[in-house]
Parts: C-alpha cells; sequence; structure tokens
C-alpha cells in the first residue's frame, strides 16, 4: 500500500509539473471560522497567487508572489488600495514547495488547515497613505495581476527592529485629521515616533513540507507543518511621550491613516 501511495504522488506531481499551473483550495478553521482559502501556483513562472476571504477580523485579500523577480502584491478590496513590497524570503516559500505539500497533503486525503495546530509568523510592515506610487516599476505578472484592480498603490516598509508597537483603539465613527499634535500638561512634552496596530489585517495559511533524504537517491517529505503568515495593519504616528497605548481620540497622537 505504501508503494502505490508513492506511485500516486510521483504520478500527480509529474502532472502538476507539465501542467504547470495547479488551482486548488484549502478548507480552514481559524476559531470560530471556516472559510476556503484559494491558492494558484505557476511552476514555470514560479509564482504563487492567494485568496483569503474575509473573515474574524481579518479583511479579504488577493497576493500574488513572483518569486523570480522578487516582488510581492497585495489588494485589498474594502479599502480600496494595493501593497507591494519586496518578497521577505525569510518566511515565504515558492511554488514549487507550496505545490509539493497540497498535492502530499492530497494524497493523503487532507486538504484542510486548523489554525491552531500552526506556526504563526507576524510580518510587521507599514506604509502611507499619503504617499500613492505609481505602478511603473510592477514587471510580469505582478503588474498584469495589478490591472484587475487598479486601486491606489502604496509602497510597504519593514518597521525598525527597535521600534516601539502598541495596540491601536478609535471611537465608534472617528476619523483621525491629520495635523499637529501637541504635548503640554506633564514635565515632559518632548514626542516620539511609534507604530500601531489596528484589527484589519490580512493573513495565509499554508502546509510547509521538507524534504528528507533517504538511501538510494530518493527522497521524501516529512515534517508538514501549517503556517499562518498574519500581517497586521500598522500604522507609523507620532505621540507624546507618555504614550503606552495608542487611543486616536485621546489627542496624544497622530496616526497615518490606511484607507480608512
Amino acid at each position: 500500500m505504501g508503494r502505490i501511495m508513492i506511485i500516486v504522488f510521483e504520478f500527480l506531481f509529474l502532472s502538476a509539473v507539465m501542467a504547470f499551473d495547479m488551482k486548488f483550495d484549502y478548507q480552514i478553521i481559524d476559531g470560530e471560522a471556516k472559510y476556503l482559502e484559494n491558492i494558484e501556483t505557476n511552476l514555470e513562472k514560479n509564482i504563487v497567487k492567494i485568496h483569503t476571504p474575509a473573515h474574524n477580523d481579518v479583511i479579504e485579500s488577493y497576493k500574488i508572489q513572483d518569486f523570480r523577480q522578487g516582488q510581492q502584491l497585495t489588494c485589498l478590496p474594502s479599502i480600496n488600495q494595493c501593497r507591494f513590497r519586496d518578497i521577505d524570503r525569510e518566511h515565504a516559500v515558492d511554488a514549487g514547495q507550496i505545490t509539493e505539500a497540497f498535492i502530499h497533503s492530497w494524497n493523503k486525503g487532507d486538504k484542510s488547515i486548523i489554525s491552531a495546530d500552526g506556526e504563526v509568523v507576524m510580518e510587521m510592515y507599514y506604509a502611507d497613505n499619503h504617499d500613492v506610487v505609481q505602478p511603473t516599476f510592477l514587471k510580469g505578472a505582478v503588474k498584469e495581476f495589478y490591472h484587475n484592480f487598479e486601486y491606489p498603490l502604496y509602497k510597504e516598509k519593514k518597521i525598525p527592529q527597535d521600534a516601539e508597537v502598541y495596540n491601536m483603539t478609535r471611537s465608534t465613527g472617528h476619523r483621525a485629521k491629520r495635523g499637529l499634535v501637541i504635548c503640554y500638561g506633564r514635565n515632559d512634552c518632548r514626542m516620539k515616533v511609534v507604530y500601531g496596530i489596528d484589527s484589519g489585517r490580512s493573513s495565509n495559511h499554508l502546509r510547509i513540507c521538507r524534504r528528507q533524504a533517504i538511501r538510494h537517491g530518493t527522497t521524501v517529505l516529512r515534517d508538514c507543518n501549517n503556517v499562518h503568515i498574519t500581517s497586521p495593519l500598522v500604522h507609523r504616528c507620532i505621540c507624546c511621550s507618555w504614550v503606552t497605548s495608542i487611543n486616536l481620540a485621546s489627542g496624544d497622537c497622530q496616526c497615518v491613516r490606511m484607507g480608512w
């Protein structure tokens, strides 16, 4: 039976390689939310596309990763924007690895991912919605993908490792105004740059398998772990020195809005 399973796996993987394009779904269980995450890979171009529907505090997102060009684009329909950055290769896996992992799971009859069973990887990037960039530097499949949306485009920047990061709250219906923050009434009137995490975020779930070589040149897939990559919407804020959490209604901080 084990030999039959290996033969079936090898046949399916060969078929995927020959076909190049492959579309598949994972049934995701994330807390009380259950949904389908759609993944498309192209092995020839080394491209991955992921669609994650809205659920819990996650907003709907469409993502493309072009590993040849090193470019990543995420489009968020609910806030009418697309965000561009270079691929974070520390956490990203390419089209071949994602395809292999799905086929391995499919061969075992498992096409679901339970969020609680996975490793959580948080990516911390911010973008200034007053700094719209032109899509002229987008290339190939990423450029074509962007034309499906045509939202304003923003360049994401990674927050510094030593940055102060706080949770952000806002009053119902509150829209922060861009203006001057005046810190007075206390001994320390200085201001500081901090970063605030809002409730909205994008995320995707992946299954990643590691290869292990065995005798006679044969390789098998081991340790097929679930990875939950989450990207909160991070705001860059100017705050009074005493701030330890960000409340937009307090007037102690001025934050760059991300599409609201």
